[in-house]
């Protein structure tokens, strides 16, 4: 119960007391006012009858007593009246029989009420004739106390409901700065370090305000410290100096990182941009203008447009690079000619010497597993046949042998409509103590053959042909079923969902029919969502995220690699936790400024209380440089393989 509802429940019990008591004090009294009435009228009645009698009667004759007594007593008010000679012998009575009582009979039991006697002496003279005594039925005075009691009653109802609704008012007021108190509480308690901006007037919830506020502060400025001091590690890592854009190590890393995510990028192109001429521009012109160059290049391959998505690097000297992941042959080629177009007509109207000029060579990759490091042979190579005449060039990588995707499309279908999907689990282990923290669920389909399909291989096929919903939904269908199945599993069960799913309303719509029949897996299920993804389609992954919330379950960011938008949708999600792009962990030993960064991501999560877990720890001793840097856990081979989940 809140405070509000207690004040008003203790205001109201004290206030109901206090009318009882008033209503009691007040019925009393009006009954013992009455009491006294009705004495002072029996006492009246007594002496008058006794008086008349003595003055028209010698003896107590009957007959005349009956005269005068009759007109008095049908009158109502009496609930007897006797007439007695000296020696106690009655001479005339009237009594009335069966009286009722016009009141409810728990008033009467709750105010008795008994009607006075009143007696008086008959003398004639000196001489007495005897006595008559008069009794007063009480049946006027309960049906007057009775009224009497439910008018009070009512008008102090009516000022309980004023007071009431006045007490109300008041403490909804002093009550209100103690609302937004709590409001702040419940927001700081969500890792939202908000500040309270109106101070209560109240002293004491003065004093509670300026302590959350300056906590929040302080809070908000120790994360803002660590995220710039890893903004600028970042950068000083990862972005090159002259261009803006990405180094060739901070590209190839990031790149590398999105060729994994098998379930957001299908295909892609790799576009180099080599700048000729450039010599003589210096020559001329000087260095600082053949570095305008290549900036107006990079800036020119960053702008948003058809490719809105490029990520752009300096591949070496005056040759830069960019990735454009789901794209087309044609239309990537065409992007690139565009950009080289673009870019000589402007090196023409500045008065650029005829020799500079700018070509590319792409190579193009789809529906299936490739490295940078083919992507990039296979750009230089078509980049060396154009070099000379400028323009661009599509090249293909060569890979191993491949199933055709059709066939493979057709398989995928297939192994969905038949469920024929295998669930594996990898478990994560806690830094320190090594104990299990969760599992992540993996998946992987049996063809028609029986033989297995690496997921490397299927889950780019299904992203490029929108099958990646129903693939997603019968994984999560069978995670749950195995999770009341199988109680051996750990309590904190991860599961990847990919952006083409999150976008498609049919499986948005079955999702929340699965888990709100079965809240229990809910609160025990974390949607895993790429860092790549939530930080293209904020918008998307944080209505995701609140609606999953809603549910129970939690949303937490996989892959992560550290680029410009990844610090921003971290504090716009506020993920259950992050895993670490592999890249990271593979390098993380070997170099320094690596661990510089990764240092300071934890200590910009650890007042957000969001874990920080590594990906593809192979090597057991690489456990201590994650322990050094204060990791919460680690996922890989070294903890253990992906197993069926029966025996995981």
């Amino acid at each position: 119960m809140t405070l509000g509802r207690q004040l008003i429940a203790g205001i109201t019990g004290a206030f109901i007391a206090l009318l009882l008591g008033i209503e009691t004090i007040y019925v009393f009294n009006a009954r013992d006012s009455l009491e006294k009435q009705l004495d002072a009228h029996a006492n009246e009645t007594a002496t008058s009858l006794a008086l008349s009698l003595g003055a028209r009667v010698a003896t107590l004759d009957a007959s005349l007593v009956n005269i005068m007594v009759n007109p008095v007593f049908d009158r109502g008010h009496f609930e007897s009246i006797e007439v007695s000679a000296p020696n106690g012998e009655r001479v005339f009575g009237r009594r009335l029989e069966g009286p009722e009582i016009d009141v409810p009979r728990w008033f009467v039991v709750l105010v008795p009420l008994e009607g006075p006697r009143g007696e008086a002496l008959i003398s004639s003279g000196w001489r007495q004739l005897g006595k008559v005594a008069v009794r007063v039925h009480p049946q006027y005075a309960y049906r007057q106390l009775f009224d009497t009691a439910l008018a009070t009653l009512a008008w102090l109802a009516l000022l309980f409901a004023l007071a009431l609704a006045a007490m109300r008012s008041y403490l909804a007021g002093i009550l209100r700065p103690l609302h937004r108190i709590e409001q702040a509480a419940v927001a700081i308690s969500n890792r939202d370090f908000v500040h309270i901006d109106t101070e209560p007037r109240t002293s004491e919830l003065q004093q509670v305000t300026r302590a959350i506020n300056s906590l929040s502060a302080k809070i908000r400025e120790a994360i803002a410290q660590e995220a710039d001091r890893a903004e600028r590690l970042r950068k000083e890592a990862f972005e090159d100096p002259l261009t803006g854009q990405m180094n060739r190590r901070g590209f190839e890393q990031s790149v590398s990182a999105f060729l994994a995510e098998t379930g957001e990028i299908h295909s892609g192109a790799l576009a180099l941009f080599a700048l000729s001429g450039l010599e003589e521009v210096n020559r001329i012109f000087g260095l600082s203008r053949g570095n305008e160059i290549v900036k107006k290049l990079a800036d020119t391959l960053g702008v948003p447009g058809t490719q809105r998505s490029a990520i752009v690097g300096r591949w070496q000297g005056p040759t830069l690079v960019a990735f454009v992941p789901n794209a087309e042959p044609a239309s990537a080629v065409a992007w690139a000619d565009g950009i080289c177009k673009v870019f000589a007509d402007q090196l023409r109207a500045d008065g650029l010497p005829a020799s500079t000029t700018v070509s590319s060579g792409v190579a193009h990759f789809s529906a299936r597993q490739v490295s940078l490091m083919q992507l990039a042979v296979s750009a230089e190579g078509a980049l060396a046949d154009v070099a000379r005449i400028g323009g661009s060039a599509v090249s293909a990588p060569r890979t191993g042998g491949q199933s055709p995707a059709t066939n493979l499309q057709q398989e995928i279908e297939k192994a969905i409509a038949g469920n024929r999907i295998a669930l594996l689990g990898q478990k994560v282990f806690s830094i320190p103590g090594n104990d299990v923290l969760q599992m992540e669920i993996l998946s992987s389909l049996t063809g028609s053959d029986g033989k297995a399909i690496a997921a490397g291989s299927f889950v780019p096929v299904a992203s490029q042909h929108g099958l990646l919903p129903l693939l997603d939904q019968k994984v999560i269908e069978q995670a749950v079923a195995a999770m009341g199945r199988i109680a051996s599993l750990p309590r904190a069960i991860s599961v990847n969902v990919s952006m083409q799913s999150i976008s498609n309303a049919g499986f948005r719509s079955a999702l929340r029919d699965l888990l709100t029949s079965d809240r229990h897996a809910a609160g025990r299920l974390v949607f895993e969502v790429t860092g790549y993804a939530a930080s293209r389609s904020p918008e998307l992954t944080r209505g995701f995220s609140d609606e999953l919330h809603g549910l129970g379950a939690g949303v937490a960011l996989d892959n992560f690699d550290l680029d410009r938008n990844s610090m921003a949708t971290v504090h716009r999600l506020l993920p259950a936790h992050i895993k670490l792009a592999p890249a990271f962990t593979q390098q993380i030993a070997a170099r320094e400024d690596l661990r510089f960064i990764v240092e300071a991501m934890v200590r910009m999560l650890r007042p957000l209380e969001i874990p920080l877990i590594a990906q593809s720890v192979e090597d057991p001793s690489t456990v201590a440089i994650l322990a050094e840097l204060g990791l919460a856990a680690y996922q890989g081979y070294a903890g253990g393989r992906p197993a069926p989940l029966d025996t995981a």
